[in-house]
Formats: C-alpha cells, sequence, structure tokens
C-alpha cells in the first residue's frame, strides 16, 4: 500500500505543490488489491482533502489498523468536514454539496471511491 500511496501522491505533485499540502502516513501493509485501482482511490480521497481545505494549508495523515482480521485504512485530514447528514449521501454519484463555482468538480470522486473499496469486500465511511 505504501507503494500505490507513493505513485498517488507523484500524480497529485502538482497540486501538492500548489496548495502546500502536508501529507503523512504510518507504516502500510503489503495486501492483495488491484493497483491501480488503489492509486485511484489514493488520488480522489487526497484530492479531495486538499480541494476541500478552505483557508488553511492542507494536513492529510493516512494509516491503517488491523481490525478483526482486516485491515482498517484511514485518510484524515484538517479540511471543512462533511456535516453529519450528508455523510451517506456523498458516495451517490454525481451528489455534491458546494455549487461548481466554489468547488470544482463532476461529484463523481467519492462515489468511484466506494465502487473500488466495494469490489476489494471492504466498505467506506466517514466520521
Amino acid at each position: 500500500m505504501e507503494e500505490t500511496l507513493d505513485e498517488a501522491l507523484d500524480c497529485l505533485e502538482r497540486v501538492i505543490e500548489e496548495s502546500g499540502a502536508i501529507i503523512t502516513h504510518d507504516p502500510l501493509p503489503i495486501v492483495q488489491a488491484d493497483r491501480g485501482q488503489v492509486v485511484r482511490l489514493f488520488q480522489n480521497l487526497i484530492a479531495n482533502a486538499i480541494k476541500f481545505r478552505g483557508d488553511r494549508q492542507p494536513e492529510i495523515h493516512v494509516s491503517a489498523r488491523k481490525e478483526d482480521g482486516r485491515y482498517v485504512f484511514s485518510v484524515a485530514d484538517n479540511g471543512i468536514g462533511i456535516e453529519k447528514k450528508y455523510w451517506g449521501q456523498v458516495f451517490m454519484i454525481f451528489q455534491r454539496l458546494h455549487s461548481r463555482t466554489e468547488y470544482p468538480g463532476t461529484g463523481i470522486g467519492l462515489a468511484v471511491c466506494k465502487k473500488i473499496v466495494e469490489r476489494h469486500g471492504g466498505r467506506i465511511w466517514i466520521e
């Protein structure tokens, strides 16, 4: 997973530099997964954390822990957050919480993340 995270960060190099994002991670495990899909998963989650940062310098941390024989991965950030009432909605395709002038995008990023995670037998949520 560290290699896929590194690949995702390489793809996001320009936006990371422009935003001044600080991205850290704990040691990540080796798991069997579709590399391209996991790279895209990390790219979408990190790009969202950078985009929805408000006026702050983005700080993003990726971690993993073993729980009940499975890994639980986390991408935490100091961004603007999502109101609890929208937590389920954001994973639906074309669902946007902000206007395109406020935050550009298509509204498919988190829906793609959900699909990737589910294809790997997992689930995704917001805390």
